[in-house]
Formats: C-alpha cells, structure tokens, sequence
C-alpha cells in the first residue's frame, strides 16, 4: 500500500522520490513514512508499504516516536538502526531522518521501518542448528602439539611458569602430568626433564614415590 498525501508541504515533496525508492530497493519488508511533525495526531502524509504496519495517510505517529521527539532537542539530526516494536506487536529495525525547512526548523522526518520479525525467527533457528558444544579438549595435530597441551593445562593448575618451578612445584607438576597419561607418549619423560632443567632419572625417582 503506498499513499502520498495531496497537499504536501514543498519540504516533504522533495522526499518522496528518496522514500519510494528505498521502499523499491528493501522490497516489500520495508516501509517508509514522511512524518509531518506539526500534526503528530495525524502525522504521516506520504506512506510506502504501508501493509508492514497497517498504517496509511492521516494515522498518528506511535508513542514510541513522540518519544524519540526529544532526540531533536539535543541536535540530533538522525537516529539509525533502533527496533521499535510498537508498531502491531511486529519486531521492526527503524531510522528516522530530521526534515527541516530552509531556516533550520523542524517540520518533519522520514522513517524507515524494516520488519525483521521473521529474520529473527530464521536467525534463532539458525543459532539451534548451528550451535555446537566445544569439548574442553581440541583434537592436537601432533604428538608434540599434543604434549604441550597437557605441560601447558598442568602448569596452569600450579600457578607457575616451568622456569620459575622449584622442587615443590615439581613433584605435583609431575604427577599431574603422570595422572593426565602424558607420561604413556614415548619420549614425554625426556621432553619434560629437559624443560625442568632435570635428568629423565629424577623424574623416574619422582614418580617411582607417588603414593
């Protein structure tokens, strides 16, 4: 539905051409009103499909846009991508644009009112479907990737870097990377040693101790 009112104040008239065609390029989802602020109870002159929200030619502005009214007062020129749902329950993405006459006052905006009650349906729906539960651990690439994983999670729950570890961290260090499994890789022992600044025997020692 799409309504132009016949006696437009000159202002107005140089919008339509800008409202009809972001109407065209949005399709039928999209509605764009011309406002006349001088009147809000029968404020929209000029209406492009106008089916979004029911309205037509001499509707009232909603109460939601009294409200945004008050924008103007702060120098506001335009208020972009805010959802309005006072328009028939709908969930709308709306932009309003300040109209001015030559002088700087206010006579009216231009509002786009972009329905996007059924995308947000799509977009929850897709949320579900895409939705994935990531397991604590992320499948390594390598053995070695896989090493370090674990020194890296055991040093964690220690509190400390490797290189600041003493004998104390050390031994609990050790065992928890002998109850992770790390010590089952060949060449783990080795590999830990070296970073400990250990022999593999003193690591062998610890471990031949856990109670």
């Amino acid at each position: 539905m799409n309504q132009v009112a016949t006696d437009l104040h000159p202002v107005f008239k140089r919008y339509i051409p800008m409202a009809e065609s972001i109407a065209k390029t949005f399709g039928s989802h999209c509605e764009v009103v011309i406002h006349d602020l001088t009147d809000v109870s029968a404020s929209i002159v000029a209406i492009f499909n106008g089916h979004v929200t029911g309205r037509q030619v001499g509707s009232t502005i909603t109460s939601f846009g009294l409200n945004l009214l008050r924008k103007v007062e702060e120098g506001t020129d335009c208020l972009l991508n805010y959802v309005n749902e006072d328009l028939r329950g709908k969930r709308v993405k709306s932009s309003s644009i300040y109209i001015r006459d030559d002088d700087g006052n206010l006579l009216g905006c231009l509002s786009i009112n972009l329905d996007i009650t059924q995308f947000s349906i799509v977009e929850k729906l897709l949320a579900e479907i895409t939705d994935t539960k990531k397991d604590e651990e992320s499948a390594p690439l390598s053995i070695s990737q896989f090493e370090n994983q674990m020194i890296e999670r055991a040093a964690e729950k220690i509190g400390k870097p490797i290189q600041m570890m003493d004998k104390a961290d050390r031994i609990p260090f050790i065992y928890l990377l002998d109850d992770m499994g790390l010590f089952r890789v060949k060449g783990s022992i080795q590999h830990v040693a070296s970073l400990l600044g250990v022999s593999k025997f003193t690591i062998y020692n610890y471990l031949d101790k856990k109670t």
